[in-house]
C-alpha cells in the first residue's frame, strides 16, 4: 500500500493538476491526502475523476484559507471515522493483517495556535487502540535539526510538539534522501528549508509494516515537496499492453513527414486501419531511437533533484 501526502497549496494554480496527474501516475498510490486544497467539493470530484481515484472526501475552503480531500482507490478500504478542518480519521481493512488507522494530518499554521495542535493529537489518540499512522503537514519540528535557515525555531515550540508525538507513543519515521520539505527564497541569502511534512506512526503500525519507507517527491507549484509512505516493498510490476498516442513535439521535428510516409505506404495493398498500424509502428521505432537519451538524461536529473 502507498499512501501519498502533499500540502499542494491550491488547485486552482494551472500547474496543479498536470503535477498531481505526473505523481499519480508515476508513483501509483493507494491513498491520496491534498491539503491546502483551496477547493470545495465539486472541484475535488472532477479531479478524482481526472486522476482515477474510486472514492473521495473533502472537507471544504472555508474562506481563503485550508481545504483537506482524501481520495483512495478500490485496492484499499477505507472507512471514515470523523473529520474537522485538520484531520480526516480512516480506519483501513486489510484483509491480511489487523484493521489500522490512517489519520490524514493538517495543522495549525497560526503559531498561537500550536497548543491546540498538540491536543488535537492527544484527543485523536484516544479514540482508538489500534496501530496507528498519521501523515500530512504538522506545520512543526521536532529539534532544531529540522530547519536550515538565517533564525533558530523557538525551542518551546520543538518541545511542545515533541511532548505531543511522546505522550501519543509515536514514533518519527526517516525520510528518505533530502531531509527538508518546505523551502522559502531559495536561492537567497534568506533561504529557510524546514521539515513540515513528515509521518508519524506507533511501534505497532510499524511492526506491521517493518519495511516501510518514507520518501520526499518532487513537484513544481507549491513550496511544499509530496512526501510518499510506501508501507511495504514494491511488487513487480505486471508488463502492461503498449498504447500508441502521438505526441505533439513530434511536430517539430524536421524528419517526421519521412517517417510517417514510409509507414503509410509500407503495404500499399492494406487499408487505411493497416497502414495507421504501420505508421504507429515506424514512429514508435522513430521515437525510441531519436529520444531515448533525452528520456533517460530527464529522469537522472529528476532523481539527482529528489535525492539532493
Amino acid at each position: 500500500m502507498k499512501i501519498l501526502s502533499w500540502n499542494c497549496r491550491g488547485l486552482s494554480n494551472p500547474r496543479a493538476i498536470p503535477n498531481l496527474r505526473q505523481l499519480t501516475q508515476k508513483h501509483h498510490p493507494d491513498v491520496l491526502f491534498l491539503s491546502e486544497t483551496l477547493a470545495k467539493k465539486q472541484k475535488l470530484e472532477s479531479v478524482r475523476v481526472t486522476l482515477k481515484f474510486d472514492s473521495c472526501l473533502t472537507v471544504d475552503v472555508v474562506g481563503r484559507s485550508g481545504g483537506l480531500a482524501v481520495l483512495w482507490k478500490y485496492t484499499v478500504t477505507c472507512n471514515v471515522v470523523n473529520y474537522s478542518r485538520n484531520f480526516i480519521n480512516l480506519v483501513v481493512q486489510d484483509e491480511v493483517k489487523e484493521d489500522w488507522r490512517l489519520t490524514c494530518y493538517y495543522g495549525f499554521p497560526e503559531r498561537h495556535r500550536r497548543s491546540d495542535a498538540w491536543n488535537m493529537l492527544r484527543e485523536l489518540r484516544d479514540l482508538s487502540s489500534a496501530p496507528w499512522c498519521v501523515i500530512g503537514d504538522f506545520n512543526d519540528l521536532l529539534s532544531q535539526q529540522d530547519k536550515i535557515g538565517l533564525h533558530p525555531h523557538p525551542n518551546w515550540l520543538c518541545t511542545g510538539f515533541r511532548e505531543a508525538v511522546t505522550d501519543c507513543n509515536l514514533l518519527d519515521l526517516p525520510l528518505e534522501g533530502h531531509q527538508f520539505t518546505w523551502s522559502k527564497s531559495r536561492g537567497s541569502e534568506h533561504a529557510i528549508e524546514e521539515r513540515l511534512d513528515r509521518g508519524l506512526v506507533t511501534q505497532d503500525w510499524l511492526d506491521m509494516f517493518p519495511e516501510a519507507k518514507l520518501f520526499k517527491l518532487l513537484a513544481s507549484h507549491s513550496d511544499h515537496s509530496p512526501i510518499l509512505l510506501q508501507c511495504e516493498p514494491p511488487q513487480p510490476s505486471r508488463r502492461k499492453n503498449y498504447s500508441f498516442r502521438f505526441e505533439n513535439a513530434w511536430l517539430k521535428e524536421d524528419d517526421l513527414n519521412d517517417i510517417v510516409s514510409k509507414g503509410w505506404n509500407f503495404d500499399e495493398q492494406g487499408g487505411v486501419l493497416k497502414r495507421i498500424s504501420n505508421c504507429a509502428a515506424e514512429l514508435s521505432k522513430w521515437n525510441k531511437l531519436k529520444f531515448s537519451q533525452q528520456y533517460k538524461d530527464i529522469n537522472l536529473h529528476m532523481a539527482a533533484i529528489e535525492a539532493a
